[in-house]
This record gives structure tokens, C-alpha cells and sequence, in this order.
């Protein structure tokens, strides 16, 4: 399993939290980082990071949401 990262950010975009989460492949550490965002509901998105590659980066833009995956 590999190990990711994920900053989950305040309004201002800044880290508030980070949750280490592990994951077989991107797509389960996705699904992992959307849970926990959608379950605490205090937070405006998150950034995943695995090994200093920023794996996606998620943020609500005014009742949006906006995803940036690399």
C-alpha cells in the first residue's frame, strides 16, 4: 500500500489539518480524502499528496467545487 497525505485546507486556503491515509492506488486515496471532507464538513478542500507529487487538489469555489488533478 502506498502512503499519501492529505492537507485539508480552511477558507483562506490554508492547511488546517493533515490526515495520513493509505491507499493501494490514486483513485482509492481520492475516495478516502472525499470521505473524510464530505463526513467532517469543515473544510473548503483538500490537497493528496504521495512522495512530494501533489496527486489532486480539490476546492469549493463559491458553492462549487473545483478539481485539479495531476
Amino acid at each position: 500500500m502506498a502512503r499519501y497525505r492529505c492537507c485539508f485546507l480552511d477558507e483562506d486556503g490554508q492547511v488546517a489539518r493533515v490526515e495520513e491515509l493509505a491507499g493501494y492506488d490514486d483513485r482509492e486515496a481520492h475516495r478516502d480524502a472525499t470521505s473524510l471532507l464530505v463526513r467532517t464538513g469543515r473544510f473548503s478542500g483538500y490537497e493528496l499528496w504521495r512522495d512530494g507529487r501533489k496527486v489532486e487538489a480539490y476546492k469549493r469555489v463559491s458553492g462549487t467545487a473545483k478539481t485539479e488533478r495531476n
